[in-house]
This record gives structure tokens, C-alpha cells and sequence, in this order.
């Protein structure tokens, strides 16, 4: 893996902002064109995935280190997290949907807002990555 395709802790940063600005979006279109509940489930859903992405963001630095130590490791590493992930999505689905009563579309809504900030982030970082590349041949 060459030096600009590497993971940064800065890269896990610039995403929870991206996620973060989107999700603020989403709860203010829900609190001035719905109500305060529905601003507070979409509140929790984009907090979710915050906390999946930062997840994410700490496995996968977890998993880089294993790489260092012991070659092989990194995909249990990866996969553990997948798992622990998924679990917690459901968890957190079903306590707030469930147990909290929020209303689940914006929940949903922010939710999948702030997914989008992987896509975002996705492409901004393929950029810096190939615009390395474009240094070296150029």
C-alpha cells in the first residue's frame, strides 16, 4: 500500500464531521417542518451512525496495527468489527424505535443521510489518493 492510499486518523475525522453537517441537516429539516420528536428521532439516528462510523474508523486503525504484528490477523480484526457493528445497529434500532417510541422515518431519514458521508468521504480520499499518483507521474 503505497503512502497516499494509507488510512489516516484524519480521514476518520473528516468523516464524522461529513456525517455530522448531513445529519444536522436532516434534524433541522424535521424540527422546523415537523416537530420537536421528530427532530430528536432524527437526532438519535444520525448519532447512530456516528457512533458505527467511529466504529469503523477504530477497527480499521486496529486492524492496520495487527498488519504490523501479526500478517493475517487483520482480516478477523475486520470481521469481528463487522459483526459488532451489525449488532449494535440492531440494538440501537430496537431501543429506539422500540423501547424510546421515536418516529422511525426521520430516524431512518438522518440515518441514511449520514451514511452518505461514507460516499463523500470515499470519493474525497480516492481523490487525494489519485492525485498522489498523478505527483509520481508527472
Amino acid at each position: 500500500m503505497n503512502r497516499s492510499m494509507a488510512l489516516r486518523p484524519s480521514d476518520l475525522g473528516t468523516l464524522l464531521v461529513i456525517q455530522f453537517i448531513l445529519a444536522a441537516v436532516v434534524v433541522g429539516f424535521f424540527l422546523f417542518s415537523r416537530d420537536g420528536a421528530a427532530a430528536q428521532a432524527a437526532a438519535y439516528g444520525g448519532g447512530m451512525a456516528l457512533l458505527l462510523a467511529w466504529m469503523l474508523g477504530r477497527r480499521a486503525l486496529r486492524a492496520a496495527e495487527a498488519a504490523k504484528t501479526h500478517p493475517g490477523s487483520e482480516t478477523f480484526v475486520i470481521y469481528m468489527g463487522a459483526i459488532q457493528r451489525f449488532v449494535v445497529v440492531l440494538v440501537l434500532f430496537a431501543l429506539g424505535m422500540g423501547w424510546l417510541a421515536l418516529e422511525p422515518v426521520p430516524l431512518l431519514a438522518a440515518f441514511a443521510a449520514a451514511q452518505l458521508g461514507h460516499l463523500i468521504n470515499s470519493g474525497r480520499v480516492s481523490l487525494r489518493a489519485g492525485s498522489g499518483r498523478m505527483e509520481k507521474l508527472g
